[in-house]
């Protein structure tokens, strides 16, 4: 291997200069054997990175077969020449099975020229012709930077085109390295945490779990992954646990060029878990604070310390809760009760139980009655905000529970807005924001707060559709359809956005169109008869009685007791058929129930049907709608 014109790098206690063969700790110098010394050149010029033994061995015996074992006896040398897990420095990690990354901090101090061993009077014509050429552009240069010394905003629009600052990022999922699926919950929980602390860096755009989530395992390399999320920077990471330790790695790299900042190595007692999470998620985002906005103040400190266990039981509830399903709603509610039954002052469990109650409360077909659970999610909402006013995910399910169930539109804007305050970068409260905007007639700071959501979480499906629908209910038909199209290039199987197209092009009066996309919602949501309803209505647009009633009946089979659902979408289907008394009976039974739906009564072309009947200003006024 080559190892002229080689940088000089520090870490921990030592200097390695690959260009003198020189390894000094605190200027004394470290003798090595020559590959153990190459081996360490290789590793200490990909920091952070997993070496495969593979690649190990073909850069440090090029052209040479030697086993493996051969590698893991110069290992071991460097471990025991750098003192390796002495005195709180960790240099060389082993990945079981795969091989092995240099995991303490890197600083790259310049580079050395190579010594040619060719003197200048001995060089070729051409090469002698060079350098005459270089001493002369050599003194040019200098010339230019005395007249750029001389003017200053020169200076400074030139140095402008240098390396830019990083302003947003990317927390990629952090590898689990246990081998055991059972502890995905535990990287998860730490990736959310890690994301958490570093949102709360000012003025710095951090992407949300479920725009990186598929990034998981991915074999991309760094810049196609920053392009795609659009981010100056990403962090990387993985989680080692075994037994009562756990060892977590993390480095930031620029993502434009993969090129490595910083990183770093954490071990800690498992059974001290909450310490664990916190202080090596907060000593993350700090060394990356420092990295990237050192001026910047630091950010306040989380919530006290919580026993252990609940801390467990907060994570996994947070592990199904991300599944997004009701069963997962159901599961995350059990492991969240478990955790303030451990912990009852745990702030954060309280916010994870009014998140699930919420969710599950929306569900437009949930076996959970949406009266029995939405007070839940505000009460608990309330009591994580008592014990700490500063969890922007508790401010967010209180709103949205104003919002979505008692209609007091204004309250549920201040706490949005608190939400936003603290923390701009989670998506979700600018999403469900953005309905409150809806509501109250704001469609155009609707769209824009969706647009929001986005650029924190640019690949969350139900975001994209809702920015979709949201331009649907402002009436950009085209926008939304481009829109929508964009949803299903993230994930073609998404059933919603399937939806929104069905409605834009109802709207449009191309219904063989939107027959189309109903079908393929249907088909995608199972026979879901949300879906089969919608597409009842389609048929009955299309003048299609024979397949809209076939819709029905197959609705009412799957109901319970043989009925009809009381939806909105079946009262628009009552009142196309001229039955205004039998529709406005099924909007009554929605009132009653507070369904979530009626907050969009103003603005959803679907309810334009009813909107000549003399009763719909006052029931919109019962709703708490503006006139």
């Amino acid at each position: 291997m080559s190892l002229q014109a080689k940088a000089v790098f520090e870490f921990g206690l030592f200097r390695l200069n690959p260009a003198e063969r020189l390894l000094l700790r605190q200027q004394v110098q470290v003798r090595l054997p020559p590959k153990a010394f190459d081996a360490l050149v290789v590793l200490v010029e990909n920091p952070g990175h997993l070496l495969e033994k593979e690649e190990l061995l073909r850069r440090v015996w090029p052209g040479t077969f030697v086993e493996e074992s051969n590698l893991a006896q110069h290992i071991s040398i460097l471990r025991k020449a750098l003192q390796d897990g002495e005195n709180g420095f960790r240099y060389i990690e082993t990945v079981p099975k795969r091989g092995y990354r240099f995991v303490a901090e890197v600083r790259q101090l310049g580079g050395i020229p190579a010594d040619t061993g060719t003197p200048p009077e001995r060089m070729p014509r051409e090469r002698r012709h060079s350098f005459r050429s270089l001493t002369f552009a050599i003194a040019v240069l200098g010339v230019l930077m005395a007249a750029l010394i001389l003017t200053p905003p020169v200076w400074k629009r030139l140095r402008s085109f240098g390396t830019q600052p990083i302003q947003s990022l990317a927390v990629l999922p952090l590898r689990n390295l246990s081998g055991d699926p059972e502890q995905d919950y535990f990287a998860e929980g730490m990736t959310e945490a890690l994301i958490t602390d570093l949102a709360r860096i000012p003025g710095l755009k951090v992407i949300s779990r479920t725009s990186i989530v598929q990034y998981k395992d991915s074999h991309k390399r760094l810049p196609q992954i920053a392009r795609e999320l659009g981010v100056d920077g990403v962090v990387e990471g993985s989680v080692l646990r075994s037994g009562n330790r756990v060892r977590i790695t993390a480095q930031l790299v620029r993502g434009a060029t993969d090129q490595h900042i910083w990183a770093r190595s954490y071990e800690r007692d498992l059974r001290d878990l909450v310490t664990l999470e916190d202080g090596v998620s907060r000593s993350i985002a700090e060394q990356v604070r420092r990295q990237i906005a050192p001026r910047a103040p630091q950010p306040p400190a989380s919530s006290a310390a919580v026993s252990p266990q609940a801390r467990e039981d907060y994570l996994k509830g947070r592990y199904f809760w991300n599944r997004r399903s009701e069963a997962g709603y159901l599961k995350a509610i059990d492991y969240f009760q478990a955790a303030v039954s451990e912990d009852p002052q745990y702030a954060q469990a309280y916010a994870g139980l009014a998140d699930a109650y919420a969710l599950l409360g929306s569900l437009p077909d949930s076996k959970t009655p949406r009266d029995k659970v939405m007070p839940k999610a505000k009460e608990t909402a309330l009591t994580a905000l008592n014990l700490d006013d500063s969890l922007a995910d508790a401010h967010t399910s209180l709103a949205f529970v104003e919002m979505h169930y008692e209609w007091r539109f204004p309250e549920a804007e201040q706490e949005f807005k608190r939400a936003i305050d603290l923390d701009a970068n989670y998506s979700t409260a600018h999403q469900w924001y953005a309905f409150d905007l809806a509501a109250m007639g704001r469609l155009g700071e609707a769209v824009a707060e969706l647009e929001r959501a986005r650029q924190t979480d640019p690949f969350s499906a139900i975001i994209n559709t809702d920015a979709a629908e949201m331009l649907y209910y402002d009436r950009k038909y085209d926008e939304a359809l481009r829109q929508a199209r964009a949803t299903l290039e993230i994930d073609p199987n998404f059933a919603h956005a399937h939806r929104v197209m069905e409605r834009v092009y109802n709207q449009r009066h191309m219904f063989s169109e939107a027959i189309a996309e109903g079908r393929r919602a249907l088909e995608l949501s199972g026979d879901n008869p949300w879906m089969l309803l919608e597409l009842a209505h389609t048929y009955q647009l299309a003048g299609k009685q024979t397949e809209m009633q076939d819709c029905l009946r197959r609705v009412a089979n799957i109901s319970p007791g043989g009925r009809l659902p009381e939806e909105a979408t079946m009262a628009g289907i009552y009142a196309m058929q001229g039955d205004a008394d039998r529709a406005w009976k099924v909007m009554e039974n929605l009132y009653r129930r507070r369904d979530g739906g009626l907050i969009l009564l103003n603005v959803d072309p679907c309810f334009e049907v009813l909107k000549s009947d003399p009763r719909f200003q006052e029931f919109s006024q019962r709703v708490g709608l503006p006139h």
